[in-house]
């Protein structure tokens, strides 16, 4: 890698001198750093973020950090900038190159400081990229970053070392000692990576577990030509769906852009929700030991009983991968998850969230099952769920959180509040939740009954008080 001179960027910026250049707050989120590139992320900005991520190492005496990208097409110039920051600001530097970010959490997690960052945009439109850091096995939110940003100082120190190191096969290892499927060859997987980052690894690592693997879109491409990488949206399903039913294959996979998330797909043709596959994954992992399984608000209630009965302990979290890792660690979890498609293995794994791995144990809950049964068979024995997906109202960053609060404190839903993350009200026949987005100017809603009727009717009271108390907000469900 050659150093990033930002004098290259303001050559290509002539109407922007570092004097004027300010770093944008607004990208600085609970769970991370997001912004568009490059108006609100850019070569410059990611600089002073490097110097702040130094500051952070510093005060947890560490010297040394692990760095890489997804495809992103900024990702290259972003990541040349932030190691040229951090090597100058005294930080020795493992830049591990394009990954995964679950790849970037494994090098983090065997390392000797425990510390990496990785450059991503995730699922978010093609012109946006951000930040996901661990110091100290402990996860690192943007507003940290941001406070440590005003303590920058210019000062004169010992440079560190830049070095490079491909963690492919060393993370592909690991992965097939960990995942043990009865009979892999029998499975017939199609892996739809969206041109996402999650195209260097998934495939691979289906093979080595033994499945017969079908790709998708496995060519890494900023562009997303085919399809946007984000599985929790149906539309982006449609060609895994169709690949599922023209190759009579046992289940589909689909990963986001930096392949931290999973979506299934059943050998029907089904999309099938995190919190319903999740209890499979539960059964899998609690008919082994006991202990807790951390699952976030946006779960079904179904989850919760299933976890119980099978003589775990239900743990509901905000949120977010931020709030889901602490609250692994904090009850010593076993797994976790949340309906965006994150799933985080802490029995015989290292408790980070990681799609193509979720996947590979998926499939070996699945071959857990007598009799080859299918995927879709297994789903059908659970509850049936009437419940909406995630819905989400155009908002701005700057008044979601005062919208949430305002409707906390004036609604006149009648039913068992629970505001750990926005407010989720239970009730006799369902559950609904409304609450800010961590990375997006949005508000974020889901809806649950006993009943197509009741899940409308719990949908329409939540609605109707929020027309009511926030008369301003156009109410259009995406």
């Amino acid at each position: 890698m050659q150093g990033y001179n930002l004098r290259r960027y303001y050559d290509k910026q002539p109407d922007i001198t570092k004097e004027k250049m300010e770093v944008n707050k607004s990208i600085f989120r609970e769970n991370d750093i997001r912004g568009t590139y490059p108006e609100q992320l850019n070569e410059f900005t990611i600089g002073e973020i490097g110097k702040a991520i130094a500051i952070k190492c510093k005060k947890e005496n560490i010297d040394s950090i692990s760095v890489g990208r997804d495809g992103r097409l900024s990702g290259e110039s972003l990541l040349d900038a932030f190691c040229e920051s951090l090597v100058n600001s005294g930080i020795n530097v493992t830049n591990i190159g394009m990954v995964t970010s679950p790849m970037l959490y494994f090098e983090a997690k065997i390392n000797d400081t425990k510390s990496g960052i990785i450059i991503t945009g995730s699922h978010n439109p093609k012109n946006h990229n951000g930040l996901k850091m661990v110091i100290n096995d402990k996860p690192v939110s943007g507003i940290e970053v941001l406070s440590l940003i005003e303590d920058i100082k210019d000062e004169i120190v010992k440079k560190g070392t830049l070095q490079t190191k491909d963690i492919k096969e060393e993370y592909l290892n690991e992965v097939t000692e960990s995942v043990s499927i009865s009979n892999p060859s029998n499975y017939k997987v199609v892996i739809d990576s969206g041109n996402g980052a999650a195209g260097c690894i998934a495939p691979e690592l289906f093979k080595r577990v033994g499945c017969e693997v079908i790709e998708l879109f496995s060519e890494v491409d900023g562009n997303f030509p085919n399809h946007h990488p984000d599985p929790s949206k149906l539309e982006n399903l449609q060609d895994l769906i169709e690949s599922v039913l023209n190759n009579n294959a046992d289940l589909g996979l689909a990963f986001d852009g930096d392949g931290d998330r999973v979506g299934l797909i059943t050998n029907t043709g089904e999309n099938i929700f995190p919190d319903k596959y999740m209890m499979m994954l539960s059964e899998s992992i609690l008919s082994k030991e006991s202990g807790a399984i951390v699952f976030d608000v946006k779960c079904s209630n179904h989850l919760d009983e299933l976890i119980v009965r099978n003589n775990g302990m239900p743990v509901m979290a905000p949120t977010g991968h931020f709030h889901i890792k602490k609250t692994i660690k904090e009850n010593n979890a076993l797994l976790g998850g949340e309906m965006s498609g994150h799933i985080f293995f802490n029995d015989k794994w290292y408790g980070f969230d990681d799609g193509p791995y979720s996947g590979a144990r998926i499939i070996e809950a699945l071959s857990e099952y007598p009799d080859g049964k299918s995927i879709s068979d297994i789903m059908n024995t659970y509850p049936k769920s009437f419940s909406t997906p995630e819905l989400n109202i155009d908002v701005t960053d700057e008044n979601k959180f005062q919208i949430i609060k305002d409707f906390i404190d004036q609604n006149n839903l009648e039913g068992e509040e629970n505001t750990i993350d926005g407010l989720r009200v239970n009730y006799v026949n369902g559950w609904g939740l409304i609450r800010a987005s961590n990375t997006s100017p949005k508000l974020v809603l889901r809806f649950e009954g006993n009943s197509i009727e009741d899940m409308h009717y719990i949908q329409n009271e939540f609605l109707s008080e929020l027309a009511r108390i926030s008369p301003d907000i156009v109410i259009n469900l995406t």
